[in-house]
This record gives C-alpha cells, structure tokens and sequence, in this order.
C-alpha cells in the first residue's frame, strides 16, 4: 500500500487498483473531501466485524442482507488516541441465541479485532 500526499490535509491510499481519499474537515483545515484517518479507521474496524459475521451468517444459513455494524469511539490521552471502540452488530431478529454466540465470536476474531488486542511490532523511519 502506498499513501501519496495531494495537497492541503488529503492522503490518497493505493492498493491493487483502489483508491481511498483521506481527508480533515474544513473546520479543522482540510477540504472534507473524505473521512479523516481516524475515521478511516474506525470504518475499518466495522467492516472488517461486518465481513466476518456475515461470513458466519452464510455458514450458518441465515440471510446476511440486514446485517449493519455501528461504531463509536472516544478518544483518550497522554498520548493521543483512540481509547474506546464500541461495535453494535445488528442481525435479524429471528436468529436463535444459540446462533447469535456463534456471531459474536466470528466478529470478536476478526483481524482487525485481534490486531488492536494483540498489537502489532510497529516501526517509522524517515528516509
């Protein structure tokens, strides 16, 4: 992946042929011409819920079409981050508990999920 600068406070992230603009609000400076990075990510971490439990829903023969998940979050300090996520998963009512236990740990195994609980080896160098 490779995030190139185009000017103001937009970011356009590549990979295999996609293309997703990063961007501030104009309160903050920037062109609101996308989702800031934060934001990016938080959209992230709901889709990547989303792809799991609707794969889990065909497994386990039940219609996926009215799943939807809702993220919050806040943020925290020294430093600053994001230091609560809170995901809603929405599926149809008429899924039986026994199913609903199986979801919520197709979700909670998501990489996106794993990764934030078990960090990653991060590095930055400047060249």
């Amino acid at each position: 992946m490779k995030v190139l600068y185009e000017g103001g406070t937009k970011f356009a992230a590549t990979v295999r042929g996609h293309k997703v603009v990063t961007d501030l609000p104009s309160d903050r400076g920037g062109s609101d011409e996308g989702m800031t990075p934060p934001e990016l990510f938080i959209a992230s971490f709901g889709a990547c819920i989303g792809v799991y439990v609707t794969q889990a829903c065909k497994q386990l023969g039940i219609n996926p079409l009215e799943t939807a998940v809702e993220v919050t979050w806040e943020t925290a300090n020294d430093p600053k981050r994001i230091g609560k996520l809170h995901a809603v998963v929405s599926i149809p009512a008429e899924v039986p508990s026994e199913h609903r236990v199986a979801l919520l740990k197709a979700a909670e195994s998501c990489l996106i999920d794993q990764t934030l609980r078990h960090p990653p080896e991060i590095s930055i160098e400047i060249r």
